[in-house]
């Protein structure tokens, strides 16, 4: 059976780096924002959903309109977590769908939000990312062309560092050193 594995770390923390390792490593990787974006406009229990909760609006010729979405959500909490509870376990059953039909001993997600909800207990094993702050906010300055400030904000508004380091089973430090030997560890203890 294939072991449902969950990689997550905060913005600028370098998820994408430590997942295109472990596939460089012949583990097959799932992207959960990619997939989330396809299946909000191809899902029609999410679009359903959606519509219902945020106004026909939301959609325009079957395509979502992130602008009305992202104003929606980043202006009530509580419609963002509603947001969340529709296409989270979308995205969780069509992961295990796709890890499913890997030929594989684990499957990974990559994944921003993990122990924000309960769906860290769904996972076999958990890898956070981490970074200190001013390595992220210089990477996502660097990767967004943004401000310190802006990137701030959007650090503040994930999980704390603390939650995540407490729920992991294996942390990865990505702070401008070098990352494989320790995806080298992990790897070796997810094949045992």
């Amino acid at each position: 059976m294939t072991k449902y594995v969950a990689l997550t770390g905060g913005i600028g923390c370098g998820k994408s780096v430590v997942s295109r390792v472990f596939s460089c490593m012949g583990i097959p990787v799932y992207d959960s924002d990619s997939k989330a974006k396809i299946l909000m406009n191809s899902n029609n229990e999410i679009i359903s959903s959606l519509k219902s909760l945020i106004g026909e609006q939301v959609y325009k010729d079957g395509v979502l309109q992130k602008e009305i979405m992202a104003e929606a959500i980043f202006s009530d909490t509580s419609l963002c977590e509603k947001v969340n509870a529709i296409v989270h376990p979308q995205v969780w059953l069509d992961y295990k769908k796709w890890s499913d039909r890997q030929r594989a001993k684990c499957t990974i997600m990559e994944t921003a939000l993990l122990y924000e909800t309960d769906m860290y207990q769904l996972f076999d094993k958990s890898i956070a990312v981490t970074a200190p702050d001013e390595i992220r906010i210089q990477r996502v300055m660097q990767r967004d062309n943004c401000n310190a400030e802006s990137v701030l904000k959007r650090i503040n508004k994930q999980i704390s560092v603390e939650k995540a380091l407490r729920n992991a089973d294996f942390i990865i430090e990505n702070n401008n050193t070098f990352v494989i030997p320790q995806v080298i560890k992990v790897y070796n203890a997810l094949m045992n």
